[in-house]
């Protein structure tokens, strides 16, 4: 048998093991509201919830806006991978009397935020003072890094949208194109998963929604990503050549294709 061809098959045997499709269902690992304040003094990194949208004017605060930060460890899913969906699901448990219906929009976060153990008290919608490290309208992490544009840096063009109705429910951000490419640039590149911002309906007053957190004892509502993804295939092995010339050469031959055929079913 010529030398050449024993190698192509014996590389081709070994290399012939096709990746599985796999599911990473996972919470997020950080999330935080941003509340708009000319000074930067309230976050709420502990807190059960997370807000979003405008909210009305009460007890002498004008109406402000509130933006949701949420972040996902993806270190489980091997550089590489083809990221075939994501999906995003969300909780709105409380909405304002007068809120209409509006459209919720995700967009990625371009600068590095914090969350620290700030808990705002009752409905949380002020937020709490801000900690050291802590994620606030000005500040990346409270009080000596800012984003460079007051309410956070992020794309400009949303990853996708979801609509969101005038009572509580679970809105689902559907995998598209943009958090497709989102996962997989922060798969490929950990050090940038700054995660995502969540917007709300930020024209109308009143109009503000209220979300569970992560840290939210209701562990069925807390926000929850869904990805589906192809591990990226091992490298083939390095081919030597066999002689294939001696009764040993054939034997070795004979083994390691019993080797890959073995091999193959392990991994179909």
């Amino acid at each position: 048998m010529n030398k050449k061809l024993v190698c192509l098959l014996i590389g081709a045997l070994f290399s012939a093991t096709t990746a599985m499709a796999d599911t990473l269902i996972v919470e997020p690992d950080r999330d935080n509201t941003l509340f708009e304040d000319s000074q930067g003094r309230y976050s709420n990194g502990a807190g059960q919830y997370l807000f979003i949208g405008r909210t009305g004017g009460q007890n002498g605060i004008p109406p402000s806006l509130r933006r949701a930060l949420v972040r996902f460890d993806l270190s489980s899913i091997p550089v590489g991978s083809q990221i075939t969906s994501a999906s995003l699901q969300m909780t709105i448990n409380k909405v304002p009397p007068q809120a209409g219906g509006g459209t919720a929009s995700l967009h990625k976060v371009e600068s590095d935020w914090g969350e620290t153990t700030t808990n705002a008290p009752g409905p949380e919608g002020q937020g709490a003072a801000a900690e050291p490290g802590d994620a606030t309208w000005l500040h990346t992490f409270f009080n000596t890094d800012f984003w460079n544009t007051a309410g956070g840096d992020y794309a400009a063009t949303a990853s996708q949208t979801a609509g969101m109705q005038s009572v509580p429910q679970t809105i689902t951000f559907a995998t598209a194109a943009g958090m497709v490419a989102d996962v997989e640039g922060w798969v490929n590149t950990p050090a940038d998963n700054f995660g995502w911002v969540v917007l709300g309906d930020e024209g109308s007053v009143e109009n503000a929604r209220r979300l569970l957190s992560r840290e939210n004892s209701d562990a069925a509502g807390r926000p929850i990503l869904t990805i589906e993804y192809t591990p990226a295939p091992p490298p083939p092995l390095p081919v030597q050549p066999i002689p294939v010339n001696n009764r040993w050469g054939l034997l070795l031959l004979a083994g390691l294709i019993l080797l890959a055929v073995r091999r193959r079913r392990m991994f179909p």
